[in-house]
């Protein structure tokens, strides 16, 4: 077991499938956690002294009893969440619904348990985790250099000239996470190089710390580089190396990235710089962070339910924040607690905090034992993480990490109590029901993402055809909660427009018309699914149902400009000139003046009205 647990840790954040899988940086991760969890209930059904052990020590008893409090809210918010559907299986960019985080919570418990009990799991999934981190470190570096045997570069290069920048996602898919889940394999490589017994463990944690530390610049995320920093002061405090040394180290350090940002290939680094000195702000983040709040004070018992951010706030944007970001689609707080407070309400926020400080309290007093390198590097990545992710929120690497972290320095030097035995049978038959459970929704996922996964491919390859009859089969498997319908219709539409014969033509249609339809009834970017639709019908020449789409739309995100500034043109090609005028001062105002055709197009309806007798 000791060994699964390793594997576990190394390829839950390194799970990335392009081609194989439609969503190829989440369902992998997401399957890896569900096939953990199924694997992990089943050992607990034969190995219950592992289990029982989390009882027979106090701090691991008190993680315990937080993390089954914090799994309560969320079971509670999903039960009420409005979209419950999205709520218990997650969006589909994050998969960090109700399902997955019990059972991520579920998995580092068993798996923290079983580290306190054997020194050897527990480095074991020290080393796993450092493993994890120098491949996506590596994986990540080589995008910043321009090679990429998986991805299309291009989607992760932003601007034009000596101001474009890279921010490298490695296998996370998006920089920001990939610079936030090094955080720890930097700080457990700390711990592997002191206190490992295998010279090729510390030497793989020497190689989690180098590759690590080299990454995160690379990424350009200021939040995991405000992490490091917090994460080093902090272990610099409690371990009060030479001064000497640390000074020689940081002195180097600061040579060697002062010849890389002046050098050719920090063109790059550079403009990232430049970029963030054009927006100290942090982005949308503080006008964000206040539309959020606004958002929690409406739920604030249960919440709107876990990963439903993405549906709900949209309601609660201000115009404000759609002036400054006109076409920005907001998928998170870009905020732990915040995420927490939307989704489960403030008791979630509450018992989250608690249960980190605890965890913190728990690795101090471990100091006096023979896990002191272990406790001051873990609490050190832990200080990072939670600064970090000030400024993101948890995806399932760094959710799962957190989770595992607040486990193995609860269950540091602790020692055990006697207790009356619990029975085999009270912890089997939970475990098996889980295992159960946790299978059939890793089956169901999966399948579901192959499947589009084949019909993608089929339509890359030009087999139009072929991709048609394998599309209908897919969508079988819809309730599962991998869904692309607003993708699909936009290639099926695409594909008629290429095709050559008339019942190709028709056919393909029809297809993009009901994905497009199907995707309006998906919880999940309803607003791009409307305005999809309304896209199709104009095609078709059918103006009331354009209408009908852009005022759903609209209904579904309120303060998004393209909505109004599309109904502003067909208000006023049907003749509905003074509506057409409200529609297009909306637009304008939204937008934020920004866009050289929603100002053309304000232009145009007011000369028209103004010229009517």
């Amino acid at each position: 077991m000791r060994y699964c647990l390793g594997a576990l840790a190394f390829l839950l954040p390194v799970a990335f499938l392009p081609g194989w899988s439609f969503y190829y940086d989440v369902t992998p991760k997401a399957l890896v956690l569900l096939a953990g969890a199924a694997m992990l209930c089943v050992w607990a059904c034969f190995d219950h002294a592992t289990p029982v052990s989390i009882w027979t020590r106090p701090a691991s008893r008190w993680n315990a009893t937080l993390a089954g409090g914090f799994a309560l809210t969320i079971l509670i918010s999903a039960l009420s969440s409005p979209v419950a559907p999205l709520a218990w299986q997650g969006s589909n960019w994050r998969r960090w619904g109700a399902w997955m985080q019990i059972a991520a919570i579920l998995v580092t418990l068993l798996a923290s348990a079983a580290a306190a009990r054997s020194a050897k799991n527990r480095f074991t999934l020290l080393r796993g985790l450092c493993a994890a981190g120098v491949l996506a470190a590596l994986y990540g570096i080589a995008q910043y250099f321009g090679w990429d045997p998986f991805l299309d570069a291009s989607a992760y290069h932003f601007g034009e000239g000596q101001y474009q920048i890279v921010r490298p996602p490695g296998p996370m898919g998006h920089s920001n996470y990939l610079a936030a889940f090094l955080l720890w394999p930097v700080f457990a490589g700390v711990a592997l190089w002191r206190s490992d017994e295998l010279l090729w463990g510390r030497a793989l944690g020497a190689a989690a710390i180098a590759t690590g530390l080299l990454a995160i610049p690379l990424c350009g995320s200021r939040g995991a580089l405000v992490g490091l920093a917090v994460g080093g002061l902090l272990l610099f405090a409690v371990e009060r190396p030479s001064l000497r040394r640390v000074g020689a180290g940081l002195a180097l350090a600061g040579v060697v990235a002062g010849a890389f940002y002046v050098s050719p290939v920090g063109e790059r680094m550079r403009a990232r710089v430049f970029w963030i000195g054009e927006d100290s702000a942090g982005g949308s983040r503080l006008l964000l962070w206040r539309d959020s709040l606004r958002m929690a004070a409406e739920k604030p018992i249960t919440g709107f339910g876990p990963d439903t951010f993405p549906v709900e706030f949209p309601r609660f944007q201000s115009a404000e924040l759609s002036r400054a970001y006109p076409d920005f689609y907001h998928e998170s707080p870009h905020n732990m607690f915040l995420d927490a407070l939307v989704s489960q309400g403030v008791l979630g926020e509450i018992l989250l905090a608690i249960w980190i400080a605890f965890a913190f309290i728990a690795g101090r007093k471990a100091f006096a034992g023979a896990s002191r390198p272990i406790a001051s590097a873990l609490l050190a990545g832990l200080a990072a993480s939670v600064a970090a992710h000030q400024f993101a929120v948890l995806v399932i690497p760094t959710g799962f990490v957190l989770f595992l972290a607040l486990g193995l320095l609860t269950g540091l030097d602790a020692p055990a109590e006697s207790r009356r035995p619990i029975s085999r049978l009270w912890i089997a038959v939970p475990c098996a029901a889980a295992a159960i459970l946790f299978g059939w929704l890793a089956v169901r996922l999966g399948t579901a993402d192959a499947g589009l996964a084949r019909v993608q491919r089929l339509l890359n390859s030009g087999a139009t055809s072929a991709a048609a009859d394998e599309w209908r089969t897919a969508q079988a498997w819809n309730g599962s909660g991998a869904i692309a319908d607003l993708y699909f219709s936009q290639r099926w539409a695409l594909e008629s427009s290429k095709a050559v014969t008339a019942w190709d033509k028709l056919r393909y249609a029809q297809l993009a018309a009901n994905a497009a339809i199907a995707a309006t009834q998906a919880p999940e970017q309803r607003q791009n699914a409307w305005y999809n639709l309304a896209m199709l019908q104009a095609a078709s020449n059918d103006s009331a149902g354009v209408e009908r789409s852009l005022r759903a739309a609209i209904q579904a995100a309120p303060t998004w400009f393209k909505p109004h500034w599309t109904l502003a043109r067909l208000l006023f090609a049907t003749g509905r000139r003074s509506d057409a005028v409200v529609e297009a001062k909306l637009a304008l105002d939204l937008n934020g003046q920004r866009d050289a055709e929603v100002i053309a197009t304000m232009q145009q309806i007011l000369r028209s009205a103004e010229s009517r007798p």
